[in-house]
């Protein structure tokens, strides 16, 4: 098709910030089976490839393994057909980071608390302060725990 734009390795290394050894990587294991070689073996991305991988890098940022996308995308291969399975595969990974941001919610709030203890240490140069916030705070744990 005349006119299509194509990228090197190099430019969708630095497009997606994705190392070109881990798009070999991708590639060797079967994730980027949909990208074309030229006739010198080059390979050469198209945007739609950019795409697919964009959808890669965000699938492994949210912690799908690997094994997992290559099976997404066989599946993208099915059409229509596997839809269904596509869409109950994101619904569970949704969940999944749903679950991710709710624990590091609950890790922030830690880190919130303990700089509010310390800045109080700090201006009033003791560490026996907040004393309420901890009494309150170890209620809640110990009430959530029974």
């Amino acid at each position: 098709m005349a006119g299509m734009t194509t990228y090197s390795i190099a430019d969708v290394s630095s497009m997606m910030g994705i190392s070109a050894y881990t798009l070999r990587y991708y590639e060797k294991i079967g994730l980027l089976s949909f990208v074309k070689r030229d006739i010198n073996g080059v390979r050469e991305f198209e945007d739609k490839d950019v795409l697919t991988l964009n959808t890669v890098r965000c699938l492994k940022d949210t912690g799908m393994p690997l094994k997992d996308i290559k099976h997404y995308l066989e599946l993208v291969g099915d059409g229509l057909d596997s839809a269904e399975e596509r869409r109950d595969m994101f619904a569970e990974q949704k969940t999944r980071v749903e679950q991710e941001i709710s624990d590091l919610q609950q890790a922030l709030e830690t880190i919130k608390t303990k700089l509010h203890y310390y800045q109080e240490a700090v201006d009033r140069q003791r560490l026996d302060v907040c004393q309420d916030e901890r009494a309150e705070l170890l209620h809640k744990i110990l009430s959530e725990n029974k």
